[in-house]
């Protein structure tokens, strides 16, 4: 009788674990699925501001001293096409999908020249970032995180700092020693995203048939969303336009 009893309270544990388990999932929102039949979506970032705006930007993608880049760092675009470079393109409403494939190679964040490079970085959750020293100076990282552990530590020449990101949001880096340095870290919480390149370019591709609300996050202009129909096995082209007019 007695074992009897034993195995119900096992049992009973088990089950409390199964179904907190499963809530854990549910409410994490992604599942993967194997994707066979997956669309791709490709698409341009512009912007299109007025011309005071554009004029902070003529030394784009040429190096500069510090004190002009600080002036124009928030928002490069190319003035071939004005494709505007370090947005971050996602899929806001995906539940299922292909699967979270965490980094081999860990990303860095470097201080160079008492910038950091990159200026953004959008990574899966679970990923392990190294930040970098490469400055003969002493630095200072400090994160602005909410969900994420925050911190502030000094580093020397060529220290490093290896951080997790286990929880979706976004991050601001800063160097409290030197003003005005800071940089962006982006945590999301599905593989489906991308980062613009120079000419404002992105591609998110294995993206099950469905309709999807994109999303477009700007440090300096902000949002924008597009809702999209993805079809199977097909390339839709889609664009977005931050304009201050």
């Amino acid at each position: 009788m007695k074992q009897l009893f034993l195995l119900s309270v096992l049992f009973v544990f088990i089950g409390l674990n199964f179904l907190s388990s499963t809530d854990v999932s549910a409410k994490n929102g992604y599942t993967e699925i194997e994707v066979a039949d997956g669309g791709t979506v490709i698409g341009n970032v512009k912007y299109m501001g007025d011309l005071a705006t554009m004029e902070l930007n003529l030394y784009r993608d040429w190096e500069l001293s510090e004190a002009p880049k600080t002036a124009t760092e928030k928002i490069v675009f190319s003035k071939i096409n004005n494709g505007l470079k370090n947005a971050v393109v996602s899929l806001a409403n995906i539940t299922h999908g292909k699967k979270k494939v965490i980094p081999a190679i860990r990303p860095i964040i470097d201080q160079q020249n008492n910038i950091f490079i990159p200026r953004v970085l959008a990574i899966l959750t679970g990923t392990t970032i190294d930040i970098l020293n490469g400055d003969e100076v002493m630095h200072n990282v400090h994160t602005r995180s909410v969900k994420n552990q925050p911190f502030n530590l000094g580093t020397t020449y060529k220290q490093r700092i290896s951080t997790k990101f286990d929880y979706p949001e976004i991050i601001k880096l800063t160097c409290d020693l030197h003003k005005n340095t800071y940089a962006w870290i982006v945590v999301l919480d599905n593989p489906y995203f991308d980062m613009t390149d120079r000419n404002g370019y992105f591609e998110i591709c294995d993206i099950p048939p469905g309709t999807y609300k994109f999303q477009v996050w700007h440090e300096e202009l902000g949002n924008l969303e597009k809702e999209v129909t993805v079809r199977p096995n097909e390339i839709t082209t889609i664009e977005f336009v931050y304009s201050q007019n």
